[in-house]
């Protein structure tokens, strides 16, 4: 299942997530761990959020560490399809853009062999 997690962009589009009747945007989710990572913060944190925000907060799980690492039993419904059960996970994603032009390397150039490159070479072996 590790590999089949997909990355949710709730700017393209807005996502509904239910966690057992518990409904929220991805986009107030999104908001919601913005400001937590800009004032620091854990899921207690996340839930003050989401209220702030007239949302609701996250349902509880046994091992809160499951928000991140195996996932938590979800539904999700996406615009023009159908609700479809799974599990939703959250990442962080850290992320680089270098000021620097990208500069690329330029293999050497060989010359392409002349086919009278052969024959060139077997008068030279004749001769020596």
């Amino acid at each position: 299942m590790e590999d089949k997690f997909e990355i949710l962009d709730s700017v393209k589009t807005e996502i509904i997530l239910d966690f057992n009747d518990c409904l929220f945007k991805t986009s107030q989710l999104h908001l919601a761990l913005l400001n937590i990572f800009l004032i620091g913060g854990g899921l207690d944190e996340l839930d003050k959020q989401l209220k702030s925000i007239n949302s609701r907060v996250l349902p509880s799980v046994k091992n809160t560490a499951d928000w991140m690492i195996k996932g938590v039993d979800c539904q999700i419904l996406k615009p023009g399809e159908n609700w479809q059960k799974g599990k939703f996970r959250m990442k962080i994603s850290l992320e680089f853009c270098s000021d620097e032009p990208e500069i690329e390397e330029t293999p050497e150039i060989k010359e392409p062999e002349s086919p009278l490159d052969d024959l060139r070479r077997k008068i030279n072996e004749a001769t020596s």
